[in-house]
């Protein structure tokens, strides 16, 4: 149920963003090896814009593109991401959801680079991360990644961004926060 309600607020955003366009270029930066998300998301947009293209990209092996590609057919489009700077694609809305803080909080560099590439690529970057409140709540989110992601081998953070460190990594960047929810 999480996957279809965050989808759901994440499509709600896509159409209030490009209502007007009958034609949609998505990208789910990060989109890992069960993109349940951006599965929800194509089904709610599909009956709004003409056409939708949406490629995902994340560490991908040959193999786990091979086996995305079969499972997904032509809906979606699967990349690794050092195959995705090759693509020359502008993109209507980027999608990072939980995806920052797996690169590391406090790793800015990569992250700015993520962003940065990002934002010279799509017209609106839609991230969906977690706040860290105190270290109850960074323990309770650890948790949480470590549940959702233990079968994948990805990266469980330490930290997770606070308020005060997003604010002050969206305003390094130059990006407007445009909403948050």
């Amino acid at each position: 149920q999480r996957e279809k309600r965050l989808a759901k607020i994440i499509a709600d955003q896509i159409l209030l963003l490009k209502k007007d366009k009958k034609e949609i270029n998505i990208l789910d930066y990060g989109s890992g090896f069960e993109p349940l998300v951006i599965r929800n998301i194509l089904e709610y947009l599909k009956n709004d814009f003409y056409k939708i293209n949406i490629n995902c990209c994340d560490y991908y092996t040959e193999n786990q593109l091979k086996e995305l590609k079969i499972e997904f057919g032509e809906k979606i489009s699967f990349y690794s991401i050092k195959q995705l700077r090759a693509i020359d694609v502008r993109y209507d809305i980027s999608i990072c959801a939980d995806v920052l803080h797996h690169v590391g909080v406090n790793n800015s560099t990569e992250i700015e680079k993520i962003i940065n590439f990002l934002k010279s690529n799509s017209d609106f970057i839609l991230i969906k991360d977690h706040y860290e409140f105190s270290l109850i709540s960074r323990q309770i989110l650890r948790f949480m990644d470590f549940i959702g992601n233990y079968y994948n081998n990805v990266n469980i953070p330490k930290n997770y961004f606070t308020k005060n460190s997003y604010k002050n990594l969206i305003k390094k960047l130059n990006l407007i926060n445009y909403k948050e929810i």
